[in-house]
């Protein structure tokens, strides 16, 4: 088979555990797009802090694209425009929110000039941590969301965040996704938004077909996306049900397994 298009995670996935890129996976995604192959990044990240990496690994540079929010946003990095965006709908967002204070987390959501958060627990600074956004603690920013979100998170005890997937089952309601990315982050958006969904309408806008696409992650918000594309990749440090769906595990993020699906499959 041949392979046109690799889709990329970012965090455990395209990032070691210091949160970087090492020098031998960024010199051959270097050299993997001046092949004329396709890069697309895809993260759970808000698109604002998703920006940096893409233009590190010239992805604008390359006609490319990134998919941010779990698939709720699609960018055209060489325009810098949205090409698709799906949010949420706005009464079952409202019930998000008291279910998520209801369980005892905490909630986290997003604004043009970053994150917002209800309150503070062991967890809640790890968002602002991660993509480098500024963050606000407003409780009262959650009491009447009346504008459609791209994704809110629950955030808080892994515990309490593995019962609440298993009793979900990747759904809430009728319009909205659950999944999990990091064992104290649960994640909704709309139904009609994942990983999976939006690499299938990317590659229908750019002419590609999906079983030329090669698709790589660690948490169960990979899972649509490995499922979806031709050739599903876990990274060794992938969660047990990544790695029970995916067609191939690699190495770890901190042993350059991203190298080592280039190398095999293109």
């Amino acid at each position: 088979m041949t392979y046109k298009m690799l889709v990329l995670d970012i965090d455990d996935t395209l990032l070691n555990s210091q949160h970087e890129i090492s020098e031998k996976t960024f010199k051959r995604l270097i050299e993997f797009q001046a092949a004329g192959n396709h890069l697309v990044l895809a993260s759970g990240r808000p698109t604002a802090s998703m920006f940096q990496t893409a233009h590190e690994l010239k992805l604008d540079q390359y006609d490319s694209h990134m998919i941010s929010f779990n698939g709720a946003v699609v960018t055209d990095l060489a325009k810098h425009d949205e090409l698709f965006s799906q949010r949420m709908n706005v009464k079952e967002q409202q019930k998000v929110v008291q279910y998520i204070r209801d369980n005892d987390l905490v909630i986290v959501g997003y604004t043009p000039e970053g994150i917002k958060v209800d309150r503070e627990n062991e967890y809640s600074h790890v968002e602002g941590e991660l993509t480098g956004l500024p963050v606000d603690y407003d409780y009262e920013h959650f009491n009447h969301l009346e504008t459609p979100q791209l994704k809110l998170m629950g955030v808080g005890d892994p515990a309490i965040v593995k019962r609440l997937e298993n009793e979900l089952d990747r759904s809430f309601g009728e319009e909205t996704n659950a999944v999990t990315s990091k064992p104290y982050f649960l994640e909704f958006m709309h139904r009609l938004s994942s990983k999976g969904s939006s690499l299938l309408r990317l590659c229908n806008h750019l002419g590609i077909d999906i079983s030329e696409v090669v698709a790589c992650g660690d948490g169960n918000n990979d899972l649509t996306m490995i499922q979806t594309a031709g050739l599903g990749v876990a990274m060794a440090n992938a969660t047990d049900a990544l790695k029970d769906a995916a067609d191939y595990i690699t190495a770890s993020n901190d042993e350059d397994g991203i190298v080592q699906v280039i190398d095999k499959f293109f």
